[in-house]
């Protein structure tokens, strides 16, 4: 193996309390692969660990459900960490990562006001930041070929979302304790840490960002007030696992809802959330973003997770249009991150950070959704035949009844 190609990448890192071997980053991606109620299947297990075998430095997970109260459950067959079978279910696959020597942190979410009405209690509304209404629909399960490779059949239905309540200040304080208990059950199931995950249109995104967050307390109105109710969260967390396990942070301008998203300020709103955080309990920030150096600012052309490290003085995970070894090297060597977080290329290519550490040309493939639904896996942990086809309900008028985690 040719150990002089992208020697910035393929060197070690400490991240908080754990070393690791190199700068890439499994990033989270969301598949919707688990059972009804959120438990992680064998095929997760197989799935995780094939990455962790393909050469990553850190596994952070896809997102899961901390709690099941307040709307959190964000979309169907969504894992979560709220029961033991839960955490049964993570620490097969944490075994599994751990086997080859490679850490794993669950990314904890709430839904917020893009949680699936299907997956809300009966009875009970979406929440957020603010009373808003996200004009988005449920994303990947609303094209026939994504219906197709998932084995539904019959007709699958446009699933929008109905308008959110706004949290009240005790909520904001309940959300946070949940992600603290959730992050304990996910030390307890093997894992390395946590990620809060602020990012890409979910709960504490909607207060991050001005556009849905319209609070006049002392969780909006500027941005140290935005990103308020995400530090607490990050402060509860350290308070459950201590100080030798991750805690990272996710941020982004763009939502599941709004892919073309902006901060009002552009960099500099983005600066003001980098001195806010700079107090913040955390091993890491993490940047989201289809591009990295795309700021969406027309006034700077200053990278935001640059920006937004210089300010806070926080470690940075930088993720966005990096597909080849070189894309990973500039995110290092322009000093816009300290991780570069890889998320399409591994879905078909669980080896990629082998591959370009050889320094040989590759074909890569092409993304496709279909290596969400089946995607390369380790079959010592799965049969490679052992897709589950869900029995997902597209009656968008029904809602959980409150008992179902106990189904």
């Amino acid at each position: 193996m040719n150990t002089s190609v992208f020697p910035k990448t393929f060197s070690g890192f400490t991240l908080g309390p754990v070393a690791l071997k190199n700068r890439i980053v499994m990033a989270p991606l969301t598949r919707q692969n688990a059972e009804n109620d959120g438990t992680p299947t064998a095929e997760m297990a197989a799935y995780y660990a094939r990455r962790a075998a393909g050469g990553v430095g850190m596994i952070i997970t896809e997102g899961t459900y901390p709690t099941d109260e307040l709307g959190c459950v964000a979309y169907l067959s969504q894992p979560g960490i709220v029961t033991q079978r839960h955490i049964e279910g993570w620490r097969r696959v944490s075994d599994a990562v751990h086997a080859h020597n490679v850490p794993i942190i669950i990314q904890l979410m709430h839904g917020g006001r893009v949680s699936d009405p299907r997956c809300i209690h009966e009875g009970e509304s979406p929440v957020s930041a603010s009373a808003t209404h996200s004009e988005g629909w449920v994303l990947y399960t609303d094209t026939d070929e994504e219906k197709d490779n998932r084995g539904l059949t019959g007709k699958w239905p446009k699933v929008t979302f109905p308008p959110a309540r706004e949290l009240t200040e005790a909520e904001i304080e309940r959300v946070a304790e949940g992600f603290a208990e959730a992050a304990k059950r996910a030390v307890d199931a093997g894992c390395d840490g946590v990620e809060i995950h602020g990012a890409n249109g979910y709960l504490y995104y909607q207060f991050i960002h001005p556009k849905t967050n319209h609070r006049t307390d002392s969780y909006g109105g500027s941005a140290e007030n935005n990103v308020r109710a995400a530090k607490l969260a990050c402060q509860k967390v350290r308070e459950a696992i201590g100080p030798d396990k991750i805690i990272t942070l996710r941020l982004s301008q763009d939502g599941v809802d709004d892919f073309a998203g902006a901060w009002p300020g552009g960099v500099d709103y983005a600066r003001e959330l980098g001195k806010a955080l700079a107090d913040c309990d955390v091993d890491a920030l993490h940047w989201s973003s289809f591009d990295w150096k795309d700021n969406r600012d027309p006034d700077s052309d200053i990278p935001m997770a640059r920006a937004i490290a210089e300010t806070s003085g926080k470690p940075m995970i930088v993720n966005g249009g990096i597909a080849e070894g070189a894309d990973a090297e500039e995110v290092i060597d322009s000093g816009a991150g300290d991780l570069c977080a890889v998320g399409r290329p591994l879905f078909a290519h669980p080896d990629w950070p082998h591959i370009i550490r050889s320094g040989e040309p590759y074909n890569w493939l092409p993304f496709d959704r279909k290596y969400v639904i089946c995607p390369p896996v380790d079959y010592q942990h799965v049969y490679p035949a052992d897709l589950r086809v869900p029995d997902w309900d597209p009656d968008i008028t029904k809602r959980r009844k409150a008992d179902w985690m106990d189904e």
